[in-house]
């Protein structure tokens, strides 16, 4: 891919959010359809990883759908990036070949950005894709059920869903997919001694100073909330933001020690 092209698509960072600047790779040419709602692009050479994705999607597809005990099908589809460098044009971030994305829709279509696992050895792992998936496909469910905005930036002016129960919802069902995260998490949240003022966490979490601190503080409180209240009370709450009659900032929050 000529360099300059990938220049000009990195200063679209300056004037669109990721959501109005997403952009399919040139060198995703080929279509596949798993169902009537599960579809992948890719890149030609990406052929032969094509039965392993399928499992992994529908994996996770199927998890987070008896998750929030979602009723009916989203349609998704898997724009599989050929390289590192594809993925970084789609997005217009310098990111690495681990980053995983759900910024939006296109024609009525909710959209996963990745890497193939032919160039990302760790997107080879079944139990690690799966959980990298039903991560994004859960970003695509939370906006779903709570009609929350796409512009993350904007949920704090909007008194919108926040961030921090968003990301902390996919990374809980993510670590219930794939177990390594969950003990990972468990181990950095024992480590952790400060944490943020939940007002800094109401938008888009990579905003934050320490992005890993304000991650792992989503995660812990998001699963406090539920071990507490349940999860057919946060999903209630989804529901209700569609018809802005919840107060997020009346949530029981857990200990702070901003």
């Amino acid at each position: 891919m000529d360099q300059s092209l990938l220049e000009s698509r990195f200063g679209l960072r300056k004037t669109r959010y990721i959501s109005e600047r997403f952009e399919k790779s040139p060198r995703i040419t080929e279509h596949c359809s798993f169902s009537d709602h599960l579809h992948i692009s890719y890149a030609i050479q990406d052929s032969s990883t094509l039965p392993s994705i399928r499992e992994s999607l529908l994996r996770a597809y199927m998890y987070a759908k008896d998750w929030f005990a979602y009723q009916g099908d989203i349609e998704l589809e898997l724009w599989m990036a050929p390289k590192v460098i594809d993925l970084q044009y789609m997005t217009c971030l310098p990111c690495d070949e681990n980053f995983f994305c759900a910024p939006g829709s296109q024609n009525g279509i909710k959209i996963i950005l990745f890497v193939s696992p032919l160039s990302c050895q760790k997107n080879a792992d079944k139990d690690h894709l799966s959980g990298c998936l039903v991560h994004e496909i859960t970003h695509h469910i939370v906006r779903d059920i709570s009609q929350a905005t796409v512009f993350s930036m904007k949920r704090k002016k909007d008194l919108d869903v926040p961030m921090w129960i968003e990301e902390g919802l996919c990374q809980l069902i993510q670590s219930e997919v794939h177990p390594y995260l969950y003990h990972k998490l468990s181990e950095d949240i024992a480590k952790t001694t400060r944490w943020y003022d939940f007002e800094e966490l109401w938008n888009d979490l990579s905003s934050c100073t320490d992005t890993t601190t304000a991650y792992l503080q989503a995660y812990k409180e998001t699963k406090t909330f539920i071990e507490t209240k349940g999860k057919m009370e946060l999903i209630r709450l989804l529901y209700l933001n569609r018809t802005h009659d919840v107060n997020w900032n009346n949530l029981p929050y857990g200990e702070n020690n901003a």
